[in-house]
């Protein structure tokens, strides 16, 4: 299950590392519209290498039923704004379980400048 509306709208994949497993996530612009799935979801501030590699700066790390209403709640936080993200990564994953067990696990591996819950 994909999480975008338009197939334009994904800038790259990424695969982020969790203390115990890697995850592939799909990268869009903070402002794309998506469906309304259930993920885990990244917001990130990407910069791009020389050689085009992107790399992330996690902001906020979360998981949710709903991905239209987290992501339009966080957009508007000053720490998102201040931390200049500009990418969401999401990962579809319909199972609750399976989402806390994956935030959890890239929670431990990563340095997150806003910690919302």
């Amino acid at each position: 299950m994909k999480a975008k509306k338009k197939k334009s709208q994904i800038i790259s994949e990424a695969v982020f590392r969790g203390k115990k497993n890697l995850y592939n996530f799909e990268v869009f612009p903070l402002t794309a519209e998506f469906e309304d799935v259930s993920a885990i979801y990244i917001i990130s501030k990407r910069i791009n290498d020389k050689t085009g590699r992107g790399h992330h700066k996690f902001v906020c790390i979360g998981q949710t039923e709903s991905i239209l209403n987290d992501i339009k709640k966080h957009t508007k936080d000053k720490c998102i704004k201040q931390n200049k993200a500009n990418v969401v990564c999401i990962l579809a994953e319909q199972d609750e379980k399976n989402r806390l067990r994956i935030e959890a696990d890239l929670r431990e591996s990563h340095a997150i400048a806003c910690n919302h819950q």
